[in-house]
């Protein structure tokens, strides 16, 4: 009888373990726009040390691009377009598993025109990972090219590695002088 006890406790011990780590899968939509009216001439924009973050893409790295017509931020990003001075540079959903833990890929982001250096425009990573709340940490580089006084050209970039913690359910804003990200989580199962 004591076997048969323990033996049953071992196996709700598990399961309930189980269940812990279970993976929530959840729709991911991000929306990403320029601010192309904002002066890059405000603030100093460093050179960023490093390239821009690296990631799977979403057509192939396992997580499933969702269609439009899953977007829950339509009607803002109609409205960004009709706003003089803004630009959706990245509009996309995915669907994602998101365990407890920082155990999720980045998802690769490349939008926008080739710029002088090699790279793209608005280029980087996004992660979703999962504690007590969904944690949105974007690594992305905005490109732009400005001229000097002296009339020449050049490419600077502006960096938002600014991670947030969100509830589900939730539009939340992420904001740069020369840019700005919606992001919308929602649990689908």
């Amino acid at each position: 009888m004591k076997k048969l006890i323990s033996l049953c406790f071992v196996f709700l011990s598990l399961t309930l373990q189980h269940n812990a780590q279970a993976a929530t899968v959840y729709g991911i939509e991000v929306l990403i726009f320029s601010r192309d009216n904002a002066s890059a001439y405000s603030e100093y924009w460093p050179t960023p040390d490093k390239p821009p973050a690296s990631g799977i893409s979403l057509s192939s790295g396992g997580y499933n691009e969702r269609s439009a017509r899953s977007f829950m931020l339509k009607s803002t990003d109609k409205r960004i377009r009709n706003t003089s001075g803004l630009r959706v540079i990245y509009h996309k959903a995915w669907t994602q598993s998101v365990r407890k833990g920082r155990s999720s890929k980045p998802v690769s982001i490349r939008a926008g025109s080739v710029m002088d250096d090699g790279y793209h425009e608005l280029e980087g990573a996004i992660t979703v990972d999962r504690g007590h709340y969904l944690h949105f940490k974007p690594d992305l580089q905005l490109r732009r090219t400005v001229t000097l006084e002296d009339g020449f050209q050049k490419t600077i970039a502006a960096v938002l590695d600014e991670p947030r913690r969100m509830k589900s359910k939730e539009a939340h804003y992420i904001d740069h002088p020369l840019f700005g990200i919606l992001v919308y989580a929602t649990p689908l199962n």
